[in-house]
């Protein structure tokens, strides 16, 4: 059976949605192991830790987000390839799912099981026409010398290389080709973290502390402490009856009882977990606590540049050098397009702009397509602009030259006007004529 029939096949029974427990089949780790909290942990459950699943989406979304551009470098020369010259399956990956659900799917198996693996569906001639993102417990790795690895997909008879199959690891260490998950290593952490949530859970459902003793002075009947424990409870029991006066008869008297230091201690317990898990997926913990205080710059932007920087980056490289070096022919790569997150505010971004027009390493045109809008008639936002007054840096002026003197025309006689000739050659010549 075909990788892609088989694919085709489970999609027609439901069947690519993710188990309902991702348990460690492989790697020899056992299934469902019990941590030393007593918690059994398994990649299934761990996603119902709240920081977890804040830390798994925030990553996700965060790059799943993001439009992936093609590119080809001929002679250092970068350019873009759009339309016909970019193959369909970089905008989208398979037909099954858009852009933004697959690369979700490859992130949270990173995240998960600490890899990803690419079926790669290929026509006769040899090029991609699909992928698709297998879960990452269907396939087992058989290591072979010089990293000449195949694949044994469930429901696949025969081995798969790389030219079938795309592995993108997250950690690895040397000797081991598959990548170590996350949720493995930090099994108790974040089983210390299920159990607190459980604990405080439990306090508040069937926890044996009481709100207050109610104390008789007397010995009363059986029937008589409970006749005013029920009267008591009655009148101040619940939300309407709250902050309304007590009357006790008979002497008796309420007193309240707080919570012991212990028994908060949880509260504690917890918020250090969300940290721990925090640190795991390398997130700021302000975004996953609401308490934790930023003390990274001084503003939004700066902390979402620190965001994108230490956290979404190196899954980001991970993805985008697998693709570029496995799947691209020559000098072709791929980019997750970084641009479309950190957009500033339309003030910032228009100073930008105008940066690089008047600098000229960029055209109006360009810029109104980063702001999905058409290009100006008569192409007269192909040019480009820069100041005249700008040198190459290093390279001496040369010397002006000396103004010349003006030149001064040669002496001439000045020519003055014949003098009238006198009257009687006047008449004569015209006698003579």
């Amino acid at each position: 059976m075909s990788l892609f029939t088989r694919i085709r096949e489970r999609r027609s029974l439901g069947l690519t949605s993710p188990r309902s427990a991702w348990d460690d089949e492989f790697a020899g780790l056992g299934a469902l192991r019990r941590t030393l909290s007593g918690k059994r942990v398994s990649r299934d459950n761990s996603l119902q830790m709240i920081s977890v699943y804040a830390c798994q989406s925030l990553i996700a979304d965060g790059i799943a987000s993001l439009p992936v551009d093609h590119f080809s470098k001929v002679a250092g020369k970068k350019t873009i390839l759009e339309g016909a010259k970019s193959p369909r399956w970089i905008r989208q990956p398979n037909p099954f799912q858009t852009s933004y659900a697959f690369w979700h799917r490859v992130i949270v198996s990173l995240l998960s099981d600490g890899n990803a693996f690419l079926a790669v569906i290929r026509n006769d001639a040899g090029f991609i026409q699909a992928l698709f993102c297998l879960h990452p417990q269907d396939v087992q790795i058989e290591e072979g010398p010089a990293g000449d690895d195949r694949y044994r997909v469930t429901g696949v008879d025969e081995l798969l290389g790389p030219n079938s199959i795309l592995h993108i690891p997250a950690f690895t260490v040397p000797g081991c080709s598959r990548g170590l998950s996350p949720l493995d290593m930090a099994r108790e952490a974040i089983g210390l973290g299920m159990t607190a949530e459980e604990f405080g859970a439990r306090f508040f459902s069937q926890g044996t502390t009481m709100a207050g003793v109610i104390e008789h002075p007397g010995t009363p009947r059986p029937d008589e402490a409970k006749l005013l424990r029920s009267m008591f409870k009655k009148t101040h029991a619940g939300i309407n009856n709250s902050h309304t006066v007590g009357v006790l008869t008979g002497g008796a008297s309420f007193k309240p009882i707080s919570i012991t230091p212990e028994q908060a201690q949880f509260l504690e317990t917890r918020r250090f977990q969300k940290t721990e898990i925090a640190l795991l997926y390398r997130v700021p913990a302000y975004l996953v606590d609401s308490s934790v205080t930023s003390t990274w710059g001084s503003g939004i932007e700066e902390q979402n540049r620190f965001f994108v920087d230490q956290t979404l980056m190196p899954w980001i490289v991970r993805i985008e050098q697998a693709v570029s070096t496995f799947l691209l022919p020559g000098q072709q790569f791929v980019k997750f397009n970084l641009d479309a997150r950190l957009r500033s505010k339309t003030k910032d971004r228009y100073e930008s702009y105008r940066t690089a027009l008047t600098n000229g390493f960029m055209t109006a045109d360009e810029i109104r397509a980063l702001e999905d809008m058409g290009p100006l008639p008569k192409k007269n936002g192909t040019h480009f602009y820069m100041p005249l007054n700008l040198a190459i840096v290093g390279e001496e002026k040369p010397p002006a030259p000396a103004p010349e003197a003006p030149a001064v025309p040669d002496e001439q006689p000045s020519e003055t006007p014949d003098e009238d000739p006198p009257e009687g050659d006047q008449g004569k010549q015209e006698i003579t004529e």
